[in-house]
């Protein structure tokens, strides 16, 4: 079981008018996984380009307190 992070670019349209371009990060095993958790979670974001982030994570050391 791999996860993968994915990218989902689209556009908020409100119901009120109002529009906003964004980015919408998801980590899923598929791409229909991530997609369907993101029209879940916001229904008013109308997707138009998927992508895999292939971005190595950030690792976090811990430093000694002095």
């Amino acid at each position: 079981m791999q996860e993968t992070k994915f990218i989902i670019y689209g556009e908020f349209i409100r119901p009120n008018g109002h529009q906003m371009y964004d980015a919408l990060s998801y980590i899923a095993e598929t791409r229909e996984e991530a997609i369907a958790t993101c029209k879940r979670l916001n229904p008013h974001f109308h997707i138009t380009t998927i992508k895999v982030d292939e971005s190595e994570p950030e690792v976090v050391r811990l430093q000694p307190l002095r």
